[in-house]
C-alpha cells in the first residue's frame, strides 16, 4: 500500500507543478467568456464545464471565485462517495466478504481525508497560497487513488467505487489547474 501511495504521490507531484506553471494570460473578463477559457485550460474540459456552469455563483465569478467553486464540486463528490462507501459497508454482499469490506474501511478513511485536505485547501485559496492548495488537492487525489488500488491487489475483485474515483480525479485535476492559473 505504501509503494502505490509513493508513486501516486510522486505523479502527482509533477501534475501539480505542470498546473502551477500554466500562464493566467489571455483569460476574458466577461463571466460566460471566463468560465469556457479557464475550462479549456483543464485537462477535463466537459467535466469543468458541467461543473462550473451548474453552480451558483459561477456565471459572476472571477477566476479565483471560479477556484472557488471547482474546489466545492470537489469537496462535494467526495463526502457523496464517502456517504455511498458507507451503504456499501453494510451490503450483505460486501459485509460478508472480509477483504472487500477491509478495502471499503480503507476507503471511508481515504476518503474522510480527501475530505479534510479539500476543506484545508479551500481555506488555503483564500489565504492565497496557491501552491498549498494544489498539494492539498494533489494529496486528495492520492487518496481516492488509493481506495481504487485497494481493490485491485485481488484477482477479480471490482472496486465498486470506480466511476465515483475516476469522476473525482478529473474534478481535482480540474481544481489544481483553475488554481494554476491564479499564480
Amino acid at each position: 500500500m505504501d509503494t502505490r501511495r509513493a508513486s501516486s504521490s510522486l505523479s502527482l507531484a509533477l501534475l501539480t507543478i505542470i498546473f502551477t506553471f500554466m500562464a493566467a494570460s489571455g483569460l476574458p473578463d466577461n463571466s460566460a467568456d471566463l468560465i469556457a477559457a479557464t475550462c479549456n485550460r483543464t485537462p477535463y474540459f466537459d467535466v469543468c464545464m458541467s461543473t462550473l456552469t451548474s453552480r451558483r455563483g459561477s456565471r459572476s465569478a472571477d477566476l479565483h471565485g471560479l477556484a472557488a467553486i471547482s474546489l466545492d464540486a470537489g469537496i462535494a463528490q467526495a463526502k457523496a462517495t464517502l456517504s455511498y462507501a458507507r451503504s456499501l459497508s453494510r451490503h450483505d454482499g460486501i459485509a460478508n466478504d472480509t477483504y472487500a469490506s477491509g478495502c471499503l474501511a480503507d476507503c471511508l478513511e481515504e476518503y474522510g481525508e480527501a475530505v479534510d485536505d479539500l476543506h484545508e485547501s479551500a481555506g488555503a485559496l483564500r489565504r492565497g497560497t496557491y501552491d498549498t492548495v494544489n498539494v492539498l488537492v494533489a494529496g486528495a487525489m492520492t487518496n481516492s487513488d488509493t481506495c481504487e488500488s485497494g481493490f485491485g491487489e485481488k484477482p477479480g475483485l471490482r472496486s465498486p467505487l470506480t466511476v465515483r474515483n475516476q469522476y473525482f480525479a478529473k474534478l481535482c485535476s480540474n481544481s489544481i489547474a483553475i488554481t494554476g492559473l491564479l499564480g
